[in-house]
């Protein structure tokens, strides 16, 4: 065989061991950029943070709060996407409205998502700093409406979020001076862009001619049914109409400790499992009991059919790794040790699928979230694996990806070399008219062979540990 076709054919075997998917690999990294699209080195310090965060997920898109930190003063919020394999940053919220943690959320039409977060604004040098909640309204494309302080004092309460077609509403309790109560059963409702609303509900309009009252949630029931209040009254939950008019039957006020009122668009503390949900149509029902062991962690948020669902995780006692849930199906459990990522389908034997390299060693402590092709297992810093429905590895790397992402200096053009090198040598002479004779040609493609194995070689001893 001709060395040229010889070295053609070397590079075609290499070729396809390099690029044929090897099992198991590391995780995926996103690219982070800032909202100009410039490249970050990695995700700012507090993306995700676990104490004060709700992850978002719709569709292939995750949402993520970004709290103010020392690289990034002012806190804003991420959009990962791992099909696009990208990251990418909001314009940096304002400097007197730092985030500092979120207190509502809720999906709405075109793909937009409405919020509410504690900032942390900056007084005057008497008053020193204070707290605001603020609204504003995001999409994939950044800021839909910039954020924006909403009326009362430090002391003012979120009720809930509702959608008015485009437009985001919020009501709240706000709080005037040092006595918070003294107007708590007030509510102002504000529509985020829109400067013809706020409107107030005063306490005579929902609380009739009693006395001692206070407004605890506050929802959109639609167009037809407008705004609904959730009232505090004599030990009893009532619901009240938008107009004051009409009542549901009292609850049991033992209830609002564990009401969850994703319908409200309000965020639940981590770690503390809902006894009770609250129904679009004001009914009150018992919550799904988590299962009993397994102690529950702080849960991510997805949208539904029709509403915000909870992707549940929890730490198996006794056991091996997290168990994700999502409506009461469970899903897999996920463990991280030994360096290697194992998933399991249900209860069932955990197989590898990834090995956990830096800096993807927590990736086992990440979300299980759903996506169009199955499933994505994915940590706050954008360390990322696709999974089928049923567990398995969708997406390995294969060699040059895996020197892509282990950052290692000269590594991937070392093993370019060592795939094409050889052919890179051999071609020219074969398609050369100079040296004529026969046996000069073949001398130096001897030479130029064995040029290339004494480089080769000593590459291939360097890069064999990095790619087994």
């Amino acid at each position: 065989m001709p060395l040229s076709a010889a070295g053609l054919l070397w590079a075609a075997v290499l070729g396809l061991v390099a690029l044929w998917p090897q099992h198991p690999t590391g995780a995926r990294q996103l690219r982070w950029r800032n909202a100009a699209g410039q490249p970050l080195a990695s995700a700012p310090s507090r993306c995700g943070d676990v104490i004060r965060f709700p992850l978002f997920v719709e569709q292939d898109r995750i949402w993520l709060p970004c709290p103010a930190a020392p690289d990034l003063p002012t806190g804003t919020f991420a959009l990962l996407q791992p099909r696009r394999g990208e990251a990418r940053l909001l314009e940096p919220l304002p400097e007197h409205l730092a985030l500092e943690r979120v207190e509502g959320l809720l999906p709405g039409p075109g793909g937009r998502v409405g919020l509410v977060y504690r900032a942390g604004t900056r007084a005057s040098a008497a008053g020193g700093a204070r707290e605001a909640l603020v609204a504003a309204v995001m999409d994939a494309e950044g800021w839909r409406e910039l954020p924006e302080r909403l009326p009362g004092g430090a002391g003012s309460r979120l009720l809930g979020l509702g959608w008015a077609g485009y437009r985001l509403e919020v009501a709240i309790a706000p709080a005037r001076g040092e006595d918070t109560r003294a107007e708590a059963a007030d509510a102002v409702l504000v529509r985020v862009g829109d400067k013809d609303l706020p409107r107030t509900l005063t306490r005579e309009e929902m609380c009739l001619d009693r006395t001692d009252c206070v407004v605890r949630a506050a929802w959109n029931a639609g167009f037809a049914r407008g705004w609904r209040f959730l009232v505090e009254d004599g030990g009893t939950l009532r619901e009240v109409e938008e107009s004051g008019a009409g009542e549901a039957a009292g609850q049991s006020l033992q209830l609002l400790a564990g009401l969850d009122l994703r319908v409200a668009g309000r965020m639940r503390p981590p770690n503390l499992p809902a006894t009770h949900q609250l129904e679009p149509d004001g009914s009150i029902l018992p919550a799904q009991p988590p299962p009993s062991g397994p102690r529950p962690l702080p849960s991510p948020l997805v949208m539904g059919d029709t509403r915000l669902e909870t992707l549940s995780r929890f730490v198996l006692e006794p056991g091996e790794g997290l168990l994700h849930e999502w409506r009461g199906q469970r899903w897999n459990t996920v463990s991280g040790a030994d360096g290697l990522l194992r998933v399991g389908e249900g209860t069932g034997a955990l197989a590898a699928v990834a090995r956990l390299e830096s800096p993807c060693t927590h990736l086992a402590s990440g979300f299980l979230v759903p996506s169009r092709r199955g499933l994505t297992l994915l940590s706050p810093e954008g360390c990322h694996v696709g999974l089928t429905a049923s567990g398995q590895r969708a997406d390995p790397l294969n060699l040059l990806e895996h020197l892509e992402y282990a950052h290692v200096p000269h590594a991937l053009p070392a093993l370019l070399f060592v795939v094409l090198g050889l052919p890179a040598l051999l071609i020219p002479t074969s398609v050369a008219s100079r040296p004529r004779a026969r046996d000069h040609r073949l001398l130096v493609r001897a030479l130029l062979a064995s040029c290339y194995l004494l480089g080769a070689l000593p590459l291939l001893s360097w890069l064999w540990p990095l790619l087994s």
